[in-house]
């Protein structure tokens, strides 16, 4: 009886907890973590984001699974960049891979999306841990040539005046 009860308390506070909208981190942190509850069926949640500058950016997800309460099968987790009004896909990765990185990603707005079947009787948990690290831009060649010329002349400029 008690397992009972313990069950039918779980499953009613996961399906409390499983409604929810799309979730905004704003500025991404250096680590972000989520730990959402899903209805049973289909889902699909949203994890909405900003970088400020060049980053890579580094993800996992995997499900928890109680089998029978909890259960997640075929979970997938897409990247997109906002970009007004249709935005640009960037990568996608399943549960079953254990980490994903996207790489030299531009400062602007991003969200994963994260789809899936729930299946246990008290729907389903899942985990997504995503990090992020800022990476130095290069100048590119033309720019130190600029800078170097710039350089001369005010060298010329100050040996003009020094004669």
């Amino acid at each position: 009886m008690k397992k009972s009860l313990l069950a039918v308390a779980v499953t009613g506070l996961f399906a409390v907890s499983g409604a929810q909208a799309a979730t905004d981190w704003g500025v991404h942190d250096t680590l972000e973590v989520a730990i959402p509850t899903v209805a049973s069926g289909l889902f699909s949640e949203i994890f909405e984001f900003s970088l400020t500058s060049v980053s890579s950016l580094s993800t996992s997800a995997s499900s928890i699974e109680f089998s029978p309460f909890l259960g997640i099968t075929d979970g997938i987790v897409y990247l997109y960049k906002e970009m007004g009004a249709s935005d640009t896909f960037v990568s996608a990765y399943g549960f079953s891979e254990s980490f994903f990185t996207a790489n030299s990603l531009a400062a602007g707005d991003y969200y994963y999306k994260v789809t899936g079947m729930a299946t246990g009787s008290g729907g389903g948990v899942f985990s997504l841990v995503s990090t992020t690290a800022p990476i130095a831009v290069v100048p590119e060649a033309d720019t130190y040539l600029m800078m170097l010329a710039g350089l001369g002349m005010i060298g010329l400029m100050a040996k003009r005046r020094m004669s």
